[in-house]
């Protein structure tokens, strides 16, 4: 496996999101969220993350406003955010429609939708309706769509390719409707189009399935580090409860089948992670593609 070349950079912004996210976690904010029901969002924790923190652009190239630590980068946001639950919508807009946005937009497009992302001045929500059979049709599951300020929404085609559009959730033809989800920080939705027309100036362009494809992929393997962290708090609590459990007058964590299963856990976390960081860090797309 490939050595991982985290720098200076990459240790100081995994420090900085660990301690801001542990004094948000600490302070309950995540009861506070699932409290709201349907909410899985936190407004106010997610504009200091963003914002203040800076943690919107970290993957975003200098030149529009970001950082520029590219997918290594906020491969150690997301594994700091999965490991206390953090809801957000970093995946959605930092990840899955930033990716869109540099690999299809124009240059005008990226100078301003780039820049917003990593001022933390905009949400973003990827509806991929390429499976309707028409131009109106219900598309589920759709990822912080009803906190959204714009939606990407890929159009199906007869020949191979997509018409990416970006229209306002409140646009005429377009319904935008929470769903009721089984976990209470992942906020998803059901996007309806129709009679949706959308404006000539807001069409980025007719992009090829296969390359769209690809970039949702290497998109959408960034939860693979979200997982990863989440992996990690599931070992760390395990080990916890090993330690304090009391049977036959001894620790848990003392007896040597609870020390394999644990064990096998950790071995299977590491290769995990190991690929995660793989696939963030290789800037070859097949490499990237094959690892997640």
């Amino acid at each position: 496996m490939a050595h991982f070349p985290f720098n200076e950079d990459h240790d100081m912004i995994r420090d900085v999101v660990k301690g801001w996210l542990k004094d948000w976690d600490d302070y309950g904010q995540k009861q506070h969220v699932i409290a709201k029901s349907g909410q899985a969002y936190d407004p106010d924790g997610w504009k200091t993350f963003a914002q203040e923190q800076g943690m919107a652009g970290i993957s975003i190239a200098e030149e529009y406003g970001g950082a520029g630590l590219g997918h290594l980068g906020r491969a150690v946001v997301m594994e700091e955010t999965g490991y206390v639950l953090f809801p957000s919508p970093f995946f959605s807009t930092c990840v899955i429609c930033a990716d869109i946005i540099e690999t299809f937009g124009t240059e005008d497009v990226k100078s301003d939708w780039l820049g917003r992302i990593a001022a933390g001045e905009a949400i973003l929500s990827f509806v991929d309706a390429r499976s309707l059979p028409t131009d109106n049709g219900e598309v589920k599951l759709v990822l912080d769509a009803q906190f959204a300020d714009m939606l990407l929404i890929a159009l199906p085609s007869d020949t191979g390719t997509s018409k990416i559009v970006m229209a306002s959730p409140d646009a005429d033809g377009i319904t935008v409707t929470p769903s009721e989800t089984v976990d209470p920080m992942r906020a998803l939705a059901s996007v309806t189009l129709n009679g949706f027309a959308p404006k000539t100036n807001d069409v980025l362009g007719a992009v090829d399935n296969a390359d769209l494809d690809k970039v949702l992929t290497i998109a959408y393997g960034a939860l693979a580090a979200e997982c990863v962290g989440g992996s990690q708090r599931c070992l760390d609590m395990t080990l916890d409860y090993a330690e304090q459990r009391i049977q036959f007058d001894r620790p848990i964590a003392s007896f040597q089948a609870v020390k394999h299963r644990c064990a096998d856990m950790f071995i299977n976390l590491e290769a995990a992670r190991s690929a995660a960081y793989y696939a963030a860090d290789s800037d070859n797309t097949d490499e990237r593609l094959e690892a997640y």
